[in-house]
Protein backbone atom coordinates (compact mmCIF):
# COMPACT_ATOMS: atom_id res chain seq x y z
CA UNK A 1 0.00 0.00 0.00
CA UNK A 2 2.90 2.30 0.81
CA UNK A 3 4.10 1.93 -2.78
CA UNK A 4 0.92 3.44 -4.13
CA UNK A 5 1.06 6.43 -1.82
CA UNK A 6 4.49 7.33 -3.19
CA UNK A 7 3.39 7.12 -6.80
CA UNK A 8 2.82 10.07 -9.08
CA UNK A 9 0.69 8.87 -12.03
CA UNK A 10 1.88 9.11 -15.60
CA UNK A 11 2.03 12.72 -16.69
CA UNK A 12 1.52 13.64 -20.32
CA UNK A 13 4.07 16.29 -21.16
CA UNK A 14 1.83 17.51 -23.97
CA UNK A 15 1.03 16.04 -27.36
CA UNK A 16 3.02 17.58 -30.17
CA UNK A 17 1.23 18.58 -33.40
CA UNK A 18 0.20 15.80 -35.75
CA UNK A 19 2.05 15.67 -39.03
CA UNK A 20 1.06 14.06 -42.31
CA UNK A 21 3.39 11.24 -43.35
CA UNK A 22 5.10 12.43 -46.49
CA UNK A 23 7.26 10.42 -48.84
CA UNK A 24 10.64 12.02 -49.44
CA UNK A 25 12.92 11.47 -52.43
CA UNK A 26 13.60 7.83 -53.30
CA UNK A 27 16.15 6.42 -50.88
CA UNK A 28 17.11 3.29 -52.79
CA UNK A 29 16.12 3.86 -56.41
CA UNK A 30 12.56 3.37 -57.59
CA UNK A 31 12.05 -0.05 -56.03
CA UNK A 32 12.35 1.37 -52.52
CA UNK A 33 10.70 4.75 -53.10
CA UNK A 34 7.38 3.58 -51.59
CA UNK A 35 9.15 3.38 -48.22
CA UNK A 36 11.18 6.58 -48.52
CA UNK A 37 9.71 7.77 -45.22
CA UNK A 38 11.04 4.77 -43.25
CA UNK A 39 14.47 6.13 -42.17
CA UNK A 40 12.66 8.84 -40.23
CA UNK A 41 10.47 6.27 -38.46
CA UNK A 42 13.16 4.27 -36.71
CA UNK A 43 12.60 2.85 -33.24
CA UNK A 44 15.12 3.83 -30.57
CA UNK A 45 16.03 0.15 -30.05
CA UNK A 46 16.91 -0.39 -33.72
CA UNK A 47 20.66 -0.67 -34.20
CA UNK A 48 20.68 -0.97 -37.99
CA UNK A 49 18.16 -0.28 -40.75
CA UNK A 50 18.93 -0.49 -44.45
CA UNK A 51 16.93 -0.54 -47.67
CA UNK A 52 18.13 -1.72 -51.04
CA UNK A 53 16.66 -2.86 -54.36
CA UNK A 54 17.04 -6.58 -54.93
CA UNK A 55 15.63 -8.93 -57.56
CA UNK A 56 13.29 -6.29 -58.92
CA UNK A 57 11.88 -5.38 -55.52
CA UNK A 58 12.90 -3.65 -52.33
CA UNK A 59 14.33 -5.34 -49.24
CA UNK A 60 14.44 -3.71 -45.80
CA UNK A 61 16.78 -5.21 -43.21
CA UNK A 62 16.48 -4.34 -39.52
CA UNK A 63 18.46 -5.29 -36.42
CA UNK A 64 17.50 -4.31 -32.88
CA UNK A 65 18.71 -4.61 -29.29
CA UNK A 66 15.59 -6.44 -28.14
CA UNK A 67 12.64 -8.37 -29.49
CA UNK A 68 10.00 -5.87 -28.42
CA UNK A 69 11.72 -3.05 -30.25
CA UNK A 70 12.06 -5.23 -33.34
CA UNK A 71 8.34 -6.02 -33.16
CA UNK A 72 7.45 -2.34 -32.95
CA UNK A 73 9.56 -1.59 -36.01
CA UNK A 74 8.09 -4.55 -37.87
CA UNK A 75 4.53 -3.39 -37.23
CA UNK A 76 5.37 0.11 -38.45
CA UNK A 77 6.97 -1.26 -41.63
CA UNK A 78 4.11 -3.65 -42.35
CA UNK A 79 1.45 -0.95 -42.03
CA UNK A 80 3.37 1.41 -44.30
CA UNK A 81 4.06 -1.33 -46.86
CA UNK A 82 0.43 -2.46 -46.92
CA UNK A 83 -0.73 1.11 -47.47
CA UNK A 84 1.89 1.95 -50.09
CA UNK A 85 1.65 -1.27 -52.08
CA UNK A 86 -1.96 -2.31 -51.44
CA UNK A 87 -0.58 -5.76 -50.61
CA UNK A 88 1.21 -7.32 -47.63
CA UNK A 89 4.99 -7.44 -47.46
CA UNK A 90 6.92 -10.67 -46.97
CA UNK A 91 8.65 -10.71 -43.58
CA UNK A 92 11.32 -13.11 -42.32
CA UNK A 93 12.37 -12.86 -38.65
CA UNK A 94 15.62 -14.18 -37.18
CA UNK A 95 14.89 -14.35 -33.46
CA UNK A 96 18.41 -15.48 -32.57
CA UNK A 97 19.95 -12.40 -34.17
CA UNK A 98 17.02 -10.11 -33.26
CA UNK A 99 16.69 -9.06 -36.86
CA UNK A 100 14.22 -9.18 -39.73
CA UNK A 101 14.03 -8.85 -43.47
CA UNK A 102 11.00 -7.28 -45.11
CA UNK A 103 10.47 -7.56 -48.85
CA UNK A 104 8.00 -5.33 -50.66
CA UNK A 105 5.68 -6.95 -53.21
CA UNK A 106 7.27 -6.73 -56.67
CA UNK A 107 4.07 -5.29 -58.04
CA UNK A 108 3.80 -2.36 -55.67
CA UNK A 109 1.03 0.17 -56.33
CA UNK A 110 3.26 3.11 -55.36
CA UNK A 111 6.12 3.10 -57.83
CA UNK A 112 7.09 6.77 -57.62
CA UNK A 113 8.23 9.33 -55.08
CA UNK A 114 4.83 11.03 -55.08
CA UNK A 115 3.11 11.85 -51.81
CA UNK A 116 1.55 8.49 -50.97
CA UNK A 117 -0.05 9.90 -47.84
CA UNK A 118 -1.86 12.84 -49.41
CA UNK A 119 -4.03 15.02 -47.23
CA UNK A 120 -3.89 18.04 -44.97
CA UNK A 121 -2.23 17.98 -41.59
CA UNK A 122 -4.81 16.64 -39.16
CA UNK A 123 -5.27 18.36 -35.78
CA UNK A 124 -5.77 15.20 -33.76
CA UNK A 125 -6.87 15.39 -30.14
CA UNK A 126 -6.05 12.62 -27.63
CA UNK A 127 -8.93 10.87 -25.83
CA UNK A 128 -10.35 12.70 -22.82
CA UNK A 129 -10.13 11.44 -19.29
CA UNK A 130 -7.38 8.90 -19.92
CA UNK A 131 -5.60 7.63 -16.82
CA UNK A 132 -2.39 5.94 -17.91
CA UNK A 133 -1.19 3.23 -15.55
CA UNK A 134 2.21 3.24 -13.90
CA UNK A 135 3.61 -0.33 -14.12
CA UNK A 136 3.66 -1.92 -10.67
CA UNK A 137 7.12 -3.40 -11.19
CA UNK A 138 8.45 0.01 -12.28
CA UNK A 139 7.03 1.53 -9.11
CA UNK A 140 8.62 -1.15 -6.99
CA UNK A 141 11.96 -0.38 -8.62
CA UNK A 142 11.45 3.36 -8.26
CA UNK A 143 11.84 4.04 -11.99
CA UNK A 144 11.23 7.44 -13.56
CA UNK A 145 11.66 8.64 -17.12
CA UNK A 146 10.21 10.26 -20.24
CA UNK A 147 9.46 8.41 -23.46
CA UNK A 148 8.82 10.16 -26.76
CA UNK A 149 6.59 8.04 -28.98
CA UNK A 150 5.59 8.28 -32.62
CA UNK A 151 2.19 6.86 -33.46
CA UNK A 152 0.81 6.10 -36.91
CA UNK A 153 -2.86 7.14 -36.90
CA UNK A 154 -5.42 5.97 -39.45
CA UNK A 155 -8.26 8.05 -40.90
CA UNK A 156 -10.61 6.94 -38.10
CA UNK A 157 -8.22 8.07 -35.36
CA UNK A 158 -7.07 4.59 -34.40
CA UNK A 159 -3.40 3.92 -33.69
CA UNK A 160 -2.09 1.47 -36.28
CA UNK A 161 1.53 1.29 -35.07
CA UNK A 162 3.81 2.85 -32.46
CA UNK A 163 7.57 3.24 -32.17
CA UNK A 164 9.70 4.64 -29.35
CA UNK A 165 11.48 7.63 -30.84
CA UNK A 166 13.36 8.53 -27.65
CA UNK A 167 13.65 5.98 -24.85
CA UNK A 168 13.01 6.79 -21.19
CA UNK A 169 16.05 4.68 -20.41
CA UNK A 170 13.89 1.90 -18.97
CA UNK A 171 12.27 -0.87 -21.03
CA UNK A 172 9.41 -1.19 -18.52
CA UNK A 173 8.43 2.45 -18.90
CA UNK A 174 8.81 2.45 -22.68
CA UNK A 175 6.59 -0.60 -23.02
CA UNK A 176 3.96 0.86 -20.69
CA UNK A 177 3.88 4.06 -22.74
CA UNK A 178 3.61 2.13 -26.02
CA UNK A 179 0.74 -0.02 -24.75
CA UNK A 180 -1.04 3.07 -23.50
CA UNK A 181 -0.81 4.86 -26.84
CA UNK A 182 -1.89 1.78 -28.78
CA UNK A 183 -5.20 1.85 -26.93
CA UNK A 184 -5.98 5.49 -27.72
CA UNK A 185 -8.46 6.71 -30.30
CA UNK A 186 -7.87 10.25 -31.46
CA UNK A 187 -10.56 12.69 -32.54
CA UNK A 188 -10.26 15.67 -34.85
CA UNK A 189 -10.05 19.17 -33.45
CA UNK A 190 -12.15 20.30 -36.42
CA UNK A 191 -14.28 18.64 -39.05
CA UNK A 192 -12.92 20.46 -42.08
CA UNK A 193 -10.41 19.41 -44.68
CA UNK A 194 -9.38 16.03 -46.02
CA UNK A 195 -8.20 13.29 -43.69
CA UNK A 196 -5.14 11.36 -44.88
CA UNK A 197 -5.24 7.58 -44.67
CA UNK A 198 -2.21 7.75 -42.38
CA UNK A 199 -0.72 10.55 -40.30
CA UNK A 200 1.76 10.87 -37.46
CA UNK A 201 1.40 12.03 -33.89
CA UNK A 202 4.29 12.52 -31.50
CA UNK A 203 3.38 11.90 -27.89
CA UNK A 204 5.71 12.41 -24.93
CA UNK A 205 4.81 10.47 -21.77
CA UNK A 206 6.51 11.01 -18.42
CA UNK A 207 6.60 8.64 -15.49
CA UNK A 208 7.83 10.22 -12.28
CA UNK A 209 8.43 8.37 -9.02
CA UNK A 210 8.76 10.38 -5.81
CA UNK A 211 9.85 8.98 -2.49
Amino acid sequence: MAVWTRMIPVLLAGMLPAATVLAAKPVAEMACSPLAVVPGLRDASVTALSMQPRDGGCVVEVSARDGKGLLRQRQMLEVLAQHACAAPAEVTVDEARVSLQLRLPKRCAARSSRDMFAGETVPWLPPRGVSPRYPLKAMQLGLSGRSLLTGLVDAQGGVAAVIVKVSSGHVLLDEAAVEELRGWRFTRADATGAVPALSLVRVPMRYEYVE
